[in-house]
């Protein structure tokens, strides 16, 4: 998460995972054990040797470790969330204990970690079930967003919504502003099948005009490299996340607020303004169920509507902007919020893996999985080493006693 103290610590001791990189995959390749050192990138590539991959991060530069304790989103729709697909953990406590964590042994600590954080210990290992994986189809399409927003919307609102959802099929809409471009549609279409556009993704590849489009079969490794070329590293970065039901209003709403938004950061030097909206289809929805489901309080059937997962991703790189920049954003999320509230579509979970630090994506997981969480804490962690001498991320809520 791209907080300041979710991952180091500013006259702390940080505790650097990166050479804890192995990965090993079982005698019958159907599980992957790996480290939480590894980039998502690396996996992909590690694992495509044998046909096979996981659903994991879309930036071949997302960390392992942490995308899986958030919970963690990916473009395999019949695989729910990353979280749902591990079998088993390595951790060590604050007392400094090694515990092998399985649904049969350590059971609450097994689906605490599903989605809580690193609130309990230090995960060592992540064991997934791996699937085959011949090839993907997929890539970047620019459209300039003046043109084509109607086109834009209706497509992803009747795609997130489809009753028939081609469970292969997934895609990224992101709208974007910078100033020297202006304001631009950039959709990701994905597809889990070496399969040159198919019918699923017709609504997003028949949009015109576009300005480029890098769609192409490929790897799902290169897929994830092209991918975090969109937000490169190396600037100053504010993230946030919530979630809608899938909604054409609120769609039209948020696009309206965007642009308004625009106006406020438009002369701060080497902006990157922009929105990312992901579909959660019911396909998705059941599949994390049927995989025994996990903390995020998700809900599984929110009016028999498929929900929206939107996250935000603002760089700049001068400190003396970030004041500015930082208020723009938190009024477009204010706006968007009100917005989908008004017109009876917000829910209430919020990605932890993009919340803001102004945000509470663990309180969001609903009241009874908070207490869960609290109470085992309570339990691996009775001194509260991971609630109060590791001050940064997002905490489960202890209250003293």
């Amino acid at each position: 998460m791209a907080q300041a103290g979710a991952a180091n610590i500013q006259d702390g001791v940080t505790m650097d995972l990166a050479h804890l990189n192995q990965s090993r995959i079982n005698t019958d390749r159907s599980t992957v054990t790996l480290g939480p050192g590894l980039r998502w990138g690396q996996v992909y590539t590690r694992l495509a040797a044998y046909g096979l991959a996981v659903p994991g991060g879309r930036s071949a530069e997302v960390g392992v470790g942490g995308y899986l304790l958030g919970g963690g989103s990916s473009y395999f729709i019949d695989h729910g969330f990353g979280c749902d697909n591990v079998i088993a953990y390595e951790i060590v406590l604050a007392s400094g204990a090694l515990l092998n964590v399985t649904a049969q042994a350590h059971g609450d600590l097994f689906r605490a970690l599903k989605g809580g954080s690193s609130n309990f210990g230090i995960v060592t290992s992540f064991t997934l079930r791996t699937f085959e994986l011949k090839g993907i189809w997929g890539g970047n399409i620019f459209y300039p967003a003046d043109r084509t927003v109607d086109q834009q919307l209706k497509a992803f609102n009747h795609f997130s919504g489809n009753p028939d959802y081609d469970d292969n099929a997934a895609v990224q809409m992101s709208i974007s502003f910078s100033p020297s471009v202006g304001v631009v549609f950039v959709n990701q279409p994905f597809y889990a099948l070496p399969l040159v556009n198919p019918p699923a993704l017709h609504p997003f590849t028949d949009i015109q005009p576009q300005l480029g489009n890098t769609t192409a079969l490929n790897t799902l490794a290169a897929f994830a490299v092209a991918g975090g070329a969109l937000s490169p590293g190396g600037s100053r970065q504010m993230t946030w996340a919530l979630s809608f039901e899938n909604d054409l209003r609120t769609l039209h709403a948020l696009y309206a607020a965007f642009n308004a938004s625009v106006a406020n950061i438009a002369r701060v030097a080497n902006i990157s303004w922009s929105l990312t909206l992901e579909p959660i289809p019911m396909a998705f929805l059941r599949a994390s169920a049927r995989l025994g489901g996990n903390m995020l309080g998700v809900p599984s059937n929110p009016g028999g509507n498929s929900l929206v997962l939107c996250d935000s991703s603002f760089s700049w790189n001068n400190e003396n902007d970030t004041a500015i920049v930082r208020s723009a954003g938190l009024k477009l999320l204010g706006d968007i919020t009100k917005s989908a509230e008004q017109l009876g579509t917000l829910t209430r979970w919020v990605d932890l893996n993009h919340a803001d630090f102004t945000q509470d994506p663990i309180a969001s997981y609903g009241p009874t999985n908070q207490a869960f969480l609290q109470n085992v804490s309570r339990k691996y962690d009775p001194t509260h080493i991971f609630q109060r001498a590791v001050p940064g991320g997002f905490k489960v809520g202890l209250k003293r006693r």
